[in-house]
């Protein structure tokens, strides 16, 4: 280290000439080991509400930007969607309906929030009593006035964002055709 000299000194001593030192900020010395835990605690729990909330908005917004990307079908379309590394022979089996069918839903008549609510609940209850292969039958929206199959279209949204869902198609004539869709559940192992 250099030492100062007396000019230098002197210098800095007229520099520094009406300046005072910053108070320093207040710290409370009588928070005993419990009261500073909570106080953490509490800090921590306001910070994950925060993340939690915005990772609530994220997702809704991830939903409503995958909605738009799903083309409408019309009632006599046929549908099929289907998740990367999934065999074609397993594809196969489940257009061709080879597959047994464990579970089915009718959403006839719902309208679109309790038919999407009830589809969800459904799925949910599917994969966790670890039914396979289920048939959701969603109509082809003749008595829809909208001018496309509006339960349709929910659930070719809806179920292309379960991440339990494989796989889904149109279904068989025997089974509902294209106002009904066989889908492919992961395993509940």
């Amino acid at each position: 280290m250099s030492k100062l000299s007396d000019e230098e000194k002197s210098l800095f001593a007229s520099a520094m000439q009406g300046v005072s030192a910053i108070n320093k900020p207040k710290v409370t010395k009588n928070l005993n080991e419990t009261q500073q835990n909570e106080r953490y605690q509490k800090t921590m729990k306001t910070l994950r509400d925060k993340n939690k909330h915005r990772s609530q908005q994220m997702d809704e917004h991830a939903a409503i930007s995958q909605y738009e990307k799903v083309d409408s079908v019309s009632a006599h379309e046929n549908i099929l969607y289907h998740r990367k590394g999934l065999q074609l022979q397993d594809l196969t089996r489940l257009k061709r309906g080879e597959m047994s069918l464990e579970a089915e839903i009718d959403l006839h008549g719902l309208t679109e929030a309790a038919a999407d609510e009830t589809l969800q609940n459904f799925i949910n209850r599917c994969y966790l009593h670890n039914k396979r292969c289920v048939l959701v039958i969603h109509g082809k929206g003749y008595n829809s006035e909208a001018s496309e199959p509006v339960l349709k279209n929910l659930v070719n949204m809806r179920l292309r964002q379960i991440k339990k869902v494989i796989a889904y198609c149109s279904s068989l004539p025997k089974d509902g055709g294209t106002g009904s869709v066989y889908v492919w559940l992961k395993g509940n192992n």
